[in-house]
């Protein structure tokens, strides 16, 4: 193999993990990292490649809400996952708090930040995990 050839094959082994990296990110909240900071990983992972019709606009403002509502409700956030779909962004963000009522009434005592979830999101919803909850929405491409 010459110098040419290697160079090549150790580019696109570059290129071929920055694409698998863009597929998922994980962000673990558990330092409470600051939004811009949560917000600047998931663009750099999950930016990489996207077309013109896949806008980060809503996909950054659930993660803002979902990260900052962990922030507020739970003692100790766990962990923002992003997966790039076929159909959109699927966004988690794990927390240790159980309580899932105020999820539960959802539209009727919803605060403002649920709602915005529930217009840019396909779909969203809850559940308990093994040390509290996870929250999650689907978020379109083309928003």
């Amino acid at each position: 193999m010459n110098g040419d050839q290697a160079e090549l094959e150790a580019e696109l082994e570059r290129l071929c993990r920055r694409v698998a990296d863009a597929a998922e990110v994980t962000v673990d909240l558990r330092n409470r990292p600051d939004l811009r900071h949560v917000r600047s990983v998931v663009v750099d992972r999950i930016g990489f490649g996207r077309g013109a019709d896949e806008p980060l606009g809503a996909l950054l403002l659930v993660v803002d809400e979902l990260v900052s509502n962990a922030y507020r409700h739970a003692d100790e956030p766990g962990e923002l996952r992003v997966v790039r779909q076929l159909r959109g962004f699927l966004v988690e963000v794990s927390d240790d708090g159980p309580d899932l009522e105020g999820l539960r009434s959802f539209p009727a005592s919803a605060h403002y930040g649920l709602r915005l979830i529930g217009r840019l999101a396909v779909d969203w919803g809850f559940r308990t995990e093994r040390t509290g909850k996870s929250v999650w929405a689907l978020v379109p491409h083309d928003r």
